[in-house]
């Protein structure tokens, strides 16, 4: 199982509504994530910055395969006007993990 860290940021002044829209994502789009073995995914907020965390069995495949699924394709869109991307068109940057405890 992998364990990724990344980070997002949002356009200021959409913080609330990008909150309201994850109080509703797509039922179809977590069937996904569950299929291509995403076992957990979190978001935290700071401000316009996202902190992602998940873990999956394969990050690499699981993007690949998620990147041509009509429904993420779908939320992709619906979300393109409150994420950032950078100059690449990139929205999502991987971050190293440095440490980890699991007891």
């Amino acid at each position: 199982m992998q364990r990724v860290g990344f980070v997002l940021k949002i356009h200021p002044g959409t913080e609330k509504e990008y909150q309201i829209r994850h109080q509703h994502v797509y039922p179809e789009l977590l069937r996904a994530f569950k299929a291509v073995g995403i076992q957990t995914y979190s978001i935290f907020m700071y401000g316009n910055t996202l902190f992602a965390y998940m873990e999956v069995s394969d990050f690499t495949e699981a993007m690949q395969i998620l990147s041509s699924h009509p429904t993420n394709k779908k939320w992709q869109e619906y979300m393109a006007d409150i994420l950032m991307t950078d100059e690449q068109g990139n929205s999502m940057h991987i971050i190293p993990e440095v440490f980890h405890f699991h007891g």
